[in-house]
């Protein structure tokens, strides 16, 4: 495969090269990955995020795989789920004060690793690869807008 062709390859599993297992982590990968989908969920967007059915979407997983998952973090304390209605397909979940926590110590683990890591690479290089990193995701941004498949999950073109 010739060089330039790889790239959009090695720019998407680079980053999954990294196993959250290899952390000295307080949850199974599946289940930290949950959690902390829950706070962003809760902090950042609309409460459809925070319904189970939302959840599964923006995971990419079926309701039935993130139900699962769901009942063992409720099982440890980690969440709460409310229903505003009899109707079950309505259920919000938001973490317990326990939850968050847990989401916070894991948090930290990562962002010491992150730290250290990066402290390894001059300022200006990092400040330029944030540039250049910044200018390629806007890019793909644009292009898979293009294709007409417009998703809320992207974030749109970052301000000039």
């Amino acid at each position: 495969m010739p060089e330039s062709k790889k790239i959009p390859f090695e720019l998407m599993n680079k980053f999954h090269r990294f196993k959250l297992s290899k952390f000295p982590m307080p949850l199974p990968e599946s289940e930290l990955i949950t959690l902390a989908t829950i706070y962003e969920a809760n902090q950042w967007e609309s409460a459809e995020k925070t319904m189970i059915s939302g959840l599964a979407e923006k995971l990419h997983v079926s309701v039935p795989t993130i139900s699962r998952c769901l009942r063992k973090l409720e099982e440890k304390g980690l969440i709460q789920k409310n229903s505003q209605t009899n109707d079950r397909r309505n259920t919000y979940v938001c973490l317990t004060p326990k939850g968050n926590e847990i989401y916070n110590e894991a948090f930290r683990t990562l962002s010491s690793f992150v730290e250290q890591a990066l402290s390894r690479i001059d300022e200006e290089e990092l400040d330029q690869f944030f540039i250049t990193f910044d200018k390629i995701y806007d890019a793909l941004v644009i292009e898979y807008n293009s294709l007409g498949k417009e998703d809320e999950d992207v974030p749109p073109v970052s301000p000039d």
